[in-house]
């Protein structure tokens, strides 16, 4: 029999306990993203990697070139930024459903908000952050899916939240009927509440007026 709460599928950045993958030839062990292995099916990916580049390698950078964010490698004066959004299209739409990431703050790739975008490929101090490449990938394939980076999981309520989410969805998901998905809402709807009153009313509505309905 499954267990009541299903396995989620997280994409994880691969340096953070996976394999020695950052430019530097480093691993990042992570206690958290190590506590989930037991609960959780992930799936590692270095996108630095995957677009060829070797390790250790020669850092990339951010640049910000008349408006837009380019990915570039300083020594080599290599332009990423096709490849990456290439193989990023490419990777995100073979995933299929998946409940959440776990993506390296500050990194140039995978950082959700705070890589550094700078001025210059060779110099130049730094005119914003932002998030790297991969990552805006990520947000415009799967907006509504939770993500999260291993700094700010770090804190026990982001941590808190970002597990909710993360196995409240891999739930729902499996829900077969309308039957089971009003059982659900009505078992969890104080937990539901809690974070969004005004959504858990109506969803609550929208249960009430579904009965006799198709659930698909």
């Amino acid at each position: 029999m499954e267990a009541f709460w299903p396995r989620p599928k997280l994409v994880v950045s691969a340096c953070l306990g996976f394999a020695a993958v950052r430019y530097s030839g480093q691993l990042i062990p992570d206690r958290f993203v190590a506590t989930l292995r037991d609960y959780v099916d992930f799936v590692p990916i270095c996108p630095e990697v995957e677009i060829g580049l070797g390790v250790p390698r020669p850092p990339v950078r951010l640049v910000r070139d008349d408006g837009r964010v380019r990915m570039v490698q300083p020594l080599t004066g290599e332009d990423l930024t096709e490849r990456m959004a290439a193989f990023s299209q490419e990777f995100l739409a073979s995933l299929g459903q998946v409940e959440g990431f776990i993506l390296k703050n500050r990194s140039p790739s995978c950082a959700l908000k705070d890589a550094k975008v700078h001025a210059h490929p060779d110099q130049g101090g730094v005119v914003a952050r932002g998030p790297g490449l991969f990552a805006c990938a990520v947000e415009a394939a799967f907006p509504l899916v939770p993500k999260e980076d291993e700094g700010r999981l770090t804190h026990a309520r982001i941590r808190s939240h970002f597990l909710m989410r993360i196995f409240a969805l891999a739930r729902v998901r499996r829900l077969e009927d309308l039957p089971s998905l009003m059982a659900f809402h009505a078992r969890y709807k104080l937990l539901l509440r809690a974070h969004q009153q005004a959504g858990t009313k109506a969803l609550g509505r929208l249960l009430a007026g579904a009965r006799g309905r198709p659930f698909l």
